[in-house]
């Protein structure tokens, strides 16, 4: 579709801003649902912490989210360069100083607080290879310091994130480099060799650790074990079975109380399933296709290659990030535990994507550019 019919508009996207809302307050229930039951067993923790913890977490990303909208965005791409200096240098202090849960270190404390910072490099990344890459197609001498600053600055936050260790995170991250480059105009022979080379790459990465094989043997297999290494994607099958047409119903849903692990985070997908059933996941389903079209569409109204670049990065992000999830949790791919954007719980999660949306929120006001 030609940009010249599509009707441009200088102020923000409001069906963006509200599907947003309804997507976030419907994962704030979702989340209340999974873990009140838990928690209600649990003498020492009152079932509501969960639920205003989260609350919490959210009326802090949604005041990031309103300064990103009205935030002069000249000053971002300006600073974008420390912005994404600044991510690497939280990714080295994560794997420094950062606490080791369940063998991995992906999280800096600030008192109660823990940032995920793997997160928080991936919209780092956005900004500043956008800038990149705006002046890509110039000439040849751009497009040779485009390349070689995704090599280093982006092979630099891939190995970083790589060893927290976090593959979910890192196959995301490259999903969206790869789509900007594409956008930007990469030659295909370049973009054919390093999904040849990150190909390899990954394959060995998962040979390389035996929990990661054995994630993978189970879908290739007809496992349906309930204890092993595929436990939580056959406790999310159920879960799914479970919620039928019209789902259980809120405090209902057997399997999110006793027998689902990461019910609120990983596996919220399926929690969404049981407890709405078919009817509550289409919906749902149908949200994000209708966020990831206006996102897409101000990308292809915007006048500026630095803002489609932008934005584009951004729907990438939560495309991919939401395709994975709901494809972990029907068992198509290996479990990863990648959330669900703007559904699942986690702060620095919602932080993040609130503030990614609140600045294709900003752009959207200035289709002719920054």
């Amino acid at each position: 579709m030609s940009k010249d019919i599509i009707k441009k508009r200088n102020t923000i996207d409001y069906a963006l801003l509200l599907i947003t809302i309804a997507i976030t307050f419907f994962g704030i229930y979702m989340v209340l649902s999974a873990t009140f039951y838990s928690n209600i067993f649990d003498e020492s923790n009152n079932p509501l912490n969960s639920f205003f913890s989260d609350f919490k977490k959210l009326f802090i990303a949604i005041g990031f989210m309103v300064v990103a909208i009205f935030f002069k965005f000249k000053y971002i791409k300006k600073l974008s360069p420390f912005i994404m200096l600044g991510s690497i240098v939280m990714l080295i202090l994560t794997l420094a100083i950062g606490p080791n849960i369940n063998g991995a270190n992906r999280w800096l404390m600030f008192g109660t607080f823990s940032f995920a910072t793997a997160e928080f490099s991936k919209l780092a990344a956005i900004l500043y290879f956008a800038r990149v890459l705006e002046d890509m197609k110039k000439n040849d001498a751009e497009y040779q310091r485009s390349w070689i600053n995704i090599l280093i600055f982006g092979g630099m936050s891939v190995v970083l994130i790589f060893i927290q260790p976090d593959l979910s995170t890192t196959f995301i991250y490259c999903l969206i480099i790869g789509t900007m480059l594409i956008v930007a105009g990469a030659k295909l022979k370049h973009l054919v060799l390093v999904v040849l080379i990150g190909g390899m790459l990954l394959v060995a990465a998962i040979a390389a650790e035996p929990y990661r094989m054995q994630r993978v043997m189970g879908l290739l297999t007809e496992d349906t074990d309930l204890i092993g290494s595929s436990a939580q994607a056959n406790q999310s099958l159920l879960s799914i079975a479970e919620g039928n047409i019209f789902g259980v119903g809120a405090g209902k849903a057997v399997q999110t109380k006793y027998a689902m692990s990461q019910a609120e985070s990983d596996f919220i997908f399926a929690t969404v399933a049981e407890t709405t059933g078919f009817f509550g996941c289409v919906l749902l389903v149908t949200g994000y296709i209708f966020m990831l079209w206006r996102i897409f569409r101000a990308a292809l109204i915007t006048e500026s290659r630095y803002s489609a670049l932008v934005i584009t990065g951004v729907g990438t992000m939560i495309g991919f990030q939401a395709l994975v999830h709901m494809l972990v949790n029907i068992k198509v791919i290996p479990v990863t535990g990648v959330t669900l954007p703007l559904v699942s719980s986690g702060g620095t999660s919602i932080l993040i994507l609130l503030t990614s949306i609140g600045l294709v929120l900003n752009l959207t006001a200035h289709p002719e550019g920054i």
